[in-house]
């Protein structure tokens, strides 16, 4: 009679990556093995995934860096042993001022105009950012903005300034919108 057993092995992988990471910026992920008797090493040949790389990407040497809004899977394997850790990713620094609603507006010279002038601002990657300051400062027409006229971006991602007053003189007026770190966009009015 002949007996077999298979050894498995009491050792283990863990992940280590600092997050949320921010969209456009880069962690470090380590990998450890841990034995049954408790020593912890850094993992050898190590091969790293990510389960989203439109969220995450992670290169060979295990730098993750953060791309679109979301969540993704890091995952390790090292010597048959693998671990997972989830990483989110949230947006970066602001890029981008857009228009969402209110240009190309008409009415009479020193009228109110019926719609309120609306911006999203995004980052590198085209992430919406939520709770970015927006300043609309009137730059041509001698108008003038009800309040807020620094509005920061809803939770739905737009920031909506107050009415805009055209001035008195007939002809095309802008607004300018501006958000720190950003390219700025300009609404255009015609007073007639």
């Amino acid at each position: 009679m002949t007996f077999t057993a298979t050894a498995t092995s009491t050792s283990t992988l863990s992940i280590s990556v600092s997050g949320p990471v921010r969209s456009g910026t880069s962690v470090e992920a380590t990998a450890s093995v841990t034995t049954a008797s408790g020593v912890t090493s850094p993992a050898s040949d190590v091969t790293w995934q990510s389960s989203n790389p439109a969220v995450a990407v992670i290169s060979a040497a295990g730098v993750v860096t953060g791309k679109l809004q979301g969540t993704a899977i890091i995952r390790a394997t090292s010597g048959g042993l693998s671990a997972q850790a989830s990483l989110a990713v949230v947006p970066g620094d602001p890029a981008t001022v857009t228009i969402f609603a209110g240009n190309n507006q008409s009415g009479p010279a020193g009228a109110v105009l019926m719609d309120p002038l609306c911006t999203t601002v995004k980052d590198a990657a085209g992430n919406l950012i939520i709770g970015a300051p927006v300043t609309y400062t009137v730059t041509t027409g001698g108008g003038t903005l009800g309040t807020p006229t620094t509005p920061v971006t809803s939770p739905d991602g737009v920031a909506v300034s107050g009415l805009w007053t055209l001035g008195p003189a007939e002809g095309q007026q802008k607004v300018t919108a501006t958000s720190p770190g950003a390219t700025p966009v300009t609404f255009a009015a015609t007073a007639r």
